[in-house]
């Protein structure tokens, strides 16, 4: 008798489980999505200031592309990218391609006078038949298949959101029969990884009284229809090496966080610079951190700056910033500081003023003061030599040359076409230092500045036989070309100015053309 009420209880519970239609992918987002949100703001025009919100596209995308890739993990920063950086190029290159795949869907329910076609666009996400929203949606989540969906604005209310897009994950039509009998159109649920909602697990559901999809985490989160996204083919996505810092008790890093208020950054000739100062060792001087890009308004800008040597905590003891401009202004409402490195991301600074500062042609520096005093000295280093009671000073050599150089009206474009620079000593050895752009673009009629620490002792410039800027150009159609209009290198003994080794060119005429066959330019 026991055995057959057990057979009979696992006969009923058993199809009725059996009968379930819930469907979820591997895809977890706090595995395989990002974890920074989707708060970008985008410069599409920049003549006109036409800009454009989120990314939530190229994120969806991106999201897949690491989840396909396997060996290449999501990148775990928390900081959402800046600018022109190597991943916000990234995600903003698949926000262009998830929409221009699919503009023929966006004006397909995008066209909709008066809301006469609300209950047609509606009607299209729940009703089950051959070649249906919800038939695609399925096929790609029965083969263990994430799929992008996009989401038509409702534009009622001021709290709808606009157009989006996210990834479905997984779907819950209730028991098969209810699929079967249409009961299932009550019981729906799409399961979405949202790149507004780190981490989480959204569910998308219908309202049949207002005929709209909304979140059950966040019902204000309401759009009109869907589509599935079949048009999305997974790509390789960038290798974003995750620091692994040593147990050292140092910082190796400081991330800034700019909020920009009312008065943007306009890059070009008018930049950012920025120089970290510390107790007992020189300072690090960092140009042009915008990149000679745009900081738009009323917007936060993230720039992570590793630390040439890493150094405890307390020895970090200011950070001044000071604009490169020439008759344009800048405000900056937020400035926040963390130093991170082994186990640590502590807050160092923060001030936030309306604005806190104002940059202008003639007021173009802000001291942050960290750690004001320097830390208790445990042990003492002499840098001299005693002979009788006299102390001789040790000689300085050139430890390092700053290159100042401006581009005409043909830019370097970056990605693959950058520029490297070789050092000739007078003894024949030298010392090359690629990709010296960091593979980014450096704008027509911009300057921009680095440094170069030389690898070999050397007291005078006398040393040097020359400098060689190279590029590494290919040829063909997808061949650049590069106009240097200038070109000055200094020479620096720790933080002074030991003199100039080379100075050539002006603002508006051309120094050199680079070209593939022209690829190396000569100073000496």
């Amino acid at each position: 008798m026991k055995k057959l009420i057990f057979f009979t209880v696992w006969f009923v519970l058993g199809n009725s489980l059996l009968g379930q239609t819930k469907k979820m992918t591997a895809f977890k987002p706090v595995q395989h999505g990002f974890k920074f949100d989707n708060s970008f703001k985008n410069i599409f025009i920049d003549a006109i200031d036409w800009r454009t919100g989120g990314l939530c596209g190229g994120m969806s995308y991106s999201a897949l592309d690491y989840y396909y890739a396997r060996t290449i993990s999501t990148p775990k920063t928390t900081i959402r990218p800046t600018e022109g950086s190597p991943l916000q190029k990234y995600l903003y290159d698949r926000q262009v391609t998830s929409l221009k795949s699919n503009l023929d869907k966006w004006a397909e329910i995008g066209f909709n006078p008066g809301g006469a076609r609300n209950g047609e666009f509606f009607n299209w996400g729940v009703e089950n038949k051959k070649g249906s929203r919800i038939n695609e949606l399925r096929s790609f989540i029965d083969r263990g298949r994430p799929v992008p969906l996009g989401l038509q604005s409702v534009g009622e209310k001021d709290s709808d959101p606009g157009n989006h897009q996210v990834l479905a994950i997984g779907y819950d039509f209730g028991t098969v029969q209810d699929l079967a009998n249409g009961v299932y159109k009550r019981k729906m649920k799409i399961y979405t990884y949202d790149p507004n909602y780190p981490n989480k697990i959204n569910t998308l559901v219908p309202n049949f009284k207002d005929q709209v999809f909304y979140y059950i985490e966040n019902p204000h989160m309401r759009w009109r229809t869907y589509f599935v996204d079949k048009k999305y083919s997974a790509k390789t996505p960038l290798r974003m090496s995750l620091r692994d810092y040593p147990n050292d008790g140092k910082i190796h890093e400081l991330v800034f966080e700019f909020g920009v208020g009312k008065d943007d950054l306009r890059g070009g000739n008018d930049n950012l610079n920025l120089t970290i100062s510390f107790h007992g060792s020189q300072p690090q001087r960092v140009y042009n951190v915008n990149k000679g890009n745009k900081w738009i308004d009323d917007y936060a800008q993230f720039i992570v700056v590793p630390l040439r040597r890493p150094t405890t905590l307390n020895t970090i003891k200011s950070v001044q910033l000071n604009t490169v401009s020439g008759n344009d202004n800048f405000n900056l409402n937020r400035l926040r500081i963390h130093a991170k490195g082994y186990n640590t991301n502590k807050k160092i600074y923060e001030r936030i003023g309306a604005p806190l500062k104002r940059f202008t042609g003639k007021d173009r520096n802000f001291l942050a003061m960290i750690y004001r005093n320097p830390p208790r000295a445990t042990s003492t280093t002499s840098s001299s030599t005693s002979t009788s009671g006299t102390s001789t000073p040790r000689r300085q050599p050139v430890d390092k040359l700053r290159f100042w150089i401006r581009t005409g009206d043909d830019d370097l474009r970056g990605g693959n076409d950058n520029l490297n620079i070789i050092v000739y000593f007078k003894d024949g050895r030298t010392q090359t230092t690629r990709n010296v752009n960091k593979g980014t673009r450096w704008k027509d009629h911009t300057t921009n500045s680095l440094d170069i620490k030389l690898n070999k002792t050397i007291y005078a410039t006398s040393q040097i036989s020359k400098v060689v800027l190279q590029t590494t150009f290919g040829g063909g159609m997808g061949g650049d070309n590069w106009n240097l209009n200038y070109l000055h290198v200094e020479a620096f003994k720790g933080s002074t100015k030991a003199g100039d080794f080379y100075k050539r060119g002006s603002n508006d005429k051309r120094l050199y053309r680079f070209s593939d066959k022209n690829n190396s330019f000569e100073a000496k």
